[in-house]
């Protein structure tokens, strides 16, 4: 099969809380309004694009870097370096052809042996965090006739949305810097690097050299505001031009005359985590009691002021894998007594980690409700808070005792790489369950068409066996300046080529 695009691409590049699209055709013309600052509410810790995959940094690749296809604001698949590409039959080999005169930020041109090499560098080091998301390939080759051709070791259906989130990078300068390529890095984006200013903020500037749509601004500042009040203020005061914002700020600024609030539906999925080999955790009853003990909908309306939709699935509505209608867990807390008390559970203390700085809004409140609902079934919690990064690193690193709060917004808008993480031989995956692992090949292998019967079972033996607790998707709230000119992306990545001011 092959597929082809023509006609304008819109460029979209990105950032981190969740930005896109509407660019208008004119700005003010003034300074101030070239550029833009927006909070981000946690600083990578790295930000090479081939050794660290992260939500935080995905805010600076998209915008200093290109994919072999993009990911726009809404979800879809377009191209990007690579201007069409084609498949077998059974979705193991994949040919792309290169783009054209594409260069890179110091004047080199692109050519295909940089994405030979990005791949292969990733495929090569066992301390990429990347490397999982393309562990499937076999071999990866440039082609005569500006081709890059991919032989995977098995069929994969979401080849096109996974190459979207690997940055290609310029052999010979990344070869030459090594570790020191995050100090002057060098992609083929719509903006250039400018400044890292460690523990305060990131700085582009324009690309002008871009070989597709220019961005508006000459300048985007990624300021790292770990407190949420502190970018509610930030906004108000103009010393930040957007933040996201948690749920309960929604109301107190909806007459402010400084921001404007804007929400809108993310592609995430909150939901609790669990070690279920862990004492407590290893009885099946007692983790469908878990789920029995939690009301979502009073979660929902308590604390997060309606801006949330129940979810029984580990994706949600728009992201491939979401199966519509989908039953929601219900609440039934005698039941989950009777579960607790046939497991033999006597309140052995289960521990309940989840981030209090630089996670997702409200983590602590909703961590606190989740304490609550289980202890009402019995069920007793140690709630243990830290900052989303060394949350983060426990989970990537297997070493979950107990449960934890965290919520899964998949970039390549694809659930193939949450079944992956959490359920099928990722780090996030105790259980090591056959079955699901059989499930997880399956739906990689399985035509388009066919994906979501795959995905329904999955996410039926995930309830059946309570590996993980879905709890709910949220919607995305932001605060911005009135003048600013953007609109939310569903990933919650903030394309910088698509802020401008009005």
């Amino acid at each position: 099969m092959k597929l082809r695009y023509t006609g304008t691409l819109a460029l979209l590049a990105l950032v981190g809380g969740l930005l896109t699209g509407c660019m208008p055709a004119t700005t003010s013309g003034s300074a101030k309004d070239s550029q833009a600052t927006i909070a981000l509410p946690a600083e990578p810790s790295n930000t090479d694009p081939i050794m660290t995959r992260s939500i935080a940094a995905w805010n600076m690749y998209y915008a200093m870097y290109d994919g072999l296809t993009r990911i726009t604001a809404d979800g879809k698949v377009v191209p990007g370096l690579a201007t069409d590409w084609k498949h077998n039959a059974d979705l193991s080999e994949w040919e792309f052809t290169i783009r054209p005169g594409v260069k890179f930020h110091n004047g080199e041109e692109l050519k295909p042996s940089d994405i030979v090499y990005t791949y292969s560098t990733i495929l090569g080091s066992e301390k990429s965090t990347n490397r999982p998301a393309v562990a499937m390939v076999k071999s990866v080759t440039a082609e005569a006739d500006n081709v890059v051709k991919f032989t995977l070791k098995n069929p994969f259906s979401a080849w096109l949305n996974q190459v979207a989130t690997i940055g290609i990078v310029p052999q010979d300068v990344y070869t030459k810097e090594g570790d020191n390529f995050v100090n002057a890095p060098v992609g083929t984006g719509p903006f250039k690097f400018s400044a890292w200013q460690r523990g305060v903020s990131y700085s582009l500037e324009r690309n002008g050299d871009y070989w597709g749509d220019k961005p508006a601004l000459d300048k985007v500042t990624f300021s790292f505001v770990g407190a949420e009040d502190a970018r509610v203020s930030g906004v108000e005061s103009g010393t930040l031009n957007a933040g996201a914002i948690p749920p309960n700020q929604v109301p107190v600024l909806k007459n402010s005359t400084q921001a404007t609030v804007i929400s809108s539906p993310s592609n995430g999925s909150v939901f609790l985590g669990m070690n279920s080999k862990a004492a407590g955790l290893e009885d099946v009853r007692v983790r469908q009691a878990i789920s029995l003990a939690i009301d979502r909908d009073e979660i929902i309306k308590g604390l997060m002021g309606g801006l949330a939709t129940p979810n029984g699935q580990l994706v949600a509505k728009g992201v491939t894998g979401f199966v519509e209608n989908f039953p929601v867990p219900t609440t039934d807390i005698e039941r989950a007594k009777k579960l607790l008390s046939e497991a033999g559970y006597t309140g052995e203390p289960i521990t309940l980690e989840y981030a209090t700085v630089g996670g997702f809004p409200m983590s602590a409140e909703i961590a606190q409700a989740v304490e609550g609902y289980l202890s009402k079934a019995g069920i007793t919690i140690k709630l243990v808070g830290t900052e989303q990064a060394s949350l983060s690193l426990k989970m990537a690193n297997h070493k979950i005792t107990g449960l934890y709060l965290n919520m899964w917004t998949p970039s390549s808008m694809d659930g193939d790489v949450v079944v992956n993480q959490i359920l099928a031989g990722g780090p996030e995956d105790y259980a090591k369950d056959p079955a699901m692992a059989k499930l997880y090949l399956e739906q990689q292998a399985a035509p388009e068409n066919q994906r979501s019967d795959v995905f329904k079972k999955i996410w039926e033996l995930n309830r059946d066996q309570a590996y993980t607790v879905p709890l709910f998707t949220p919607s995305n709230s932001y605060a911005a300046s009135p003048n600013l000119a953007w609109t939310p992306s569903v990933d919650g990545i903030y394309r910088a080529t698509g802020v401008a001011f009005k």
